[in-house]
C-alpha cells in the first residue's frame, strides 16, 4: 500500500557523472537513465532510477548546489502545494520550483534554513509519471533491489527537527540504533533517519548527510565484492539479524551503509 509522507529521492552532488554511474552499476547494481526533462539545462548533468538515488554534476556555480554534496532530500507528500503553503505560512520560503509537464504540477525545494536540511516537496506519484514519459519507472516502495532504503541525516538538535517535520510533513517518529552514526537516532515508516552527538565517522559526513542507506537481497555477496575492489567497510551487527556495513564516503564522495533486506522494518523502526 501507498503511504504518504515518504522519502522518495536523494540528490547529491558528484564531480564525474559519467564515471559515478559506471562504478555505481559496477559496484552497487545501481544502472541510472538520463531525465529528458533535465537535457534543456546546460549548467548541470543529471543522472536517476527507480532505486530512489539521484547525481547531479555541476558545469558551473549552482546556488542549490554551493552548501555541500546534498542537494535534497525528497519527501512524496498528499498535496506539494498544500504542504508548501504550510511551510511558507511557518516562515520558509522555496528556493526552487520546478515544473513537471507530464503531470502539470509543481515541487518545490526548500533551502537549509529548515534545520540544515534541503527538502524537496513532491505531490505524491508525479516524479514517477513524469520518468514514465521515457519507459516505466516504478515508485521506489514497489522497486526492485537494491535501491535506496533509507536517508541518514545527522543534525543539531534531532527532536526539534522531528518536531517540525511531524508539524509541517505530519512525519511520526520512534527511536532507532543510529549505527553509530550518531549517539542517539530517531525513525520512521517514511524512511528518514535522523541523529544526533557524535561519531567516529564524522570526516565521513557531508552534514547533513551522514549515510544513503542502500538495502539489498544479498548483502554479503555486495560487502565481498566491494571489498575485494579495494574498499573498506565498517561491520555493524542488526538487531532483525545479520549485519549492515558503511562504506563511508570512499565511493565517489558520497557516504553509503549497505544492508540487508531483512533489515527494512528495522531501518524504518517498526
Amino acid at each position: 500500500m501507498t503511504y504518504v509522507p515518504k522519502f522518495c529521492r536523494i540528490a547529491v552532488v558528484v564531480d564525474d557523472l559519467d564515471a559515478f554511474t559506471r562504478d555505481a552499476a559496477a559496484l552497487l547494481g545501481l544502472h541510472f537513465v538520463s531525465p529528458k526533462l533535465d537535457e534543456q539545462f546546460t549548467a548541470f548533468s543529471v543522472a536517476f532510477g527507480e532505486h530512489g538515488l539521484m547525481g547531479i554534476q555541476p558545469h558551473e556555480e549552482l546556488p542549490f548546489a554551493s552548501q555541500g554534496r546534498l542537494i535534497e532530500v525528497a519527501m512524496d507528500v498528499t498535496s506539494a502545494d498544500a504542504t508548501t503553503d504550510r511551510l511558507v505560512a511557518g516562515g520558509y520560503q522555496p528556493v526552487v520550483t520546478n515544473f513537471l509537464p507530464a503531470p502539470a504540477a509543481n515541487e518545490y525545494l526548500f533551502g537549509r534554513d529548515f534545520h540544515n536540511i534541503p527538502l524537496m516537496v513532491c505531490t505524491a506519484g508525479d516524479n514517477e509519471m513524469q520518468m514514465r514519459e521515457q519507459g516505466p519507472f516504478a515508485e521506489l516502495e514497489l522497486a526492485p533491489l537494491p535501491k535506496v532504503g533509507a536517508v541518514t541525516l545527522v543534525v543539531e538538535n534531532m527532536a526539534d527537527t522531528a518536531r517540525d517535520l511531524e508539524r509541517f510533513f505530519d512525519m511520526a517518529f520512534v527511536p532507532c540504533d543510529p549505527m553509530g552514526l550518531g549517539t542517539a537516532g530517531l525513525s520512521g515508516a517514511h524512511r528518514v533517519r535522523l541523529v544526533e552527538g557524535h561519531s567516529p565517522f564524522h570526516a565521513e559526513f557531508h552534514p547533513p548527510l551522514a549515510s544513503i542507506d542502500l538495502i539489498y537481497e544479498d548483502v554479503e555477496r555486495q560487502r565481498a565484492m566491494l571489498e575485494k575492489s579495494g574498499f573498506s567497510l565498517s561491520e555493524r551487527a542488526l538487531r532483525s539479524g545479520g549485519h549492515a556495513y558503511y562504506l563511508g564516503s570512499s565511493f565517489h564522495n558520497v557516504p553509503i551503509t549497505l544492508y540487508p533486506a531483512s533489515a527494512d522494518q528495522e531501518l524504518r523502526g517498526i
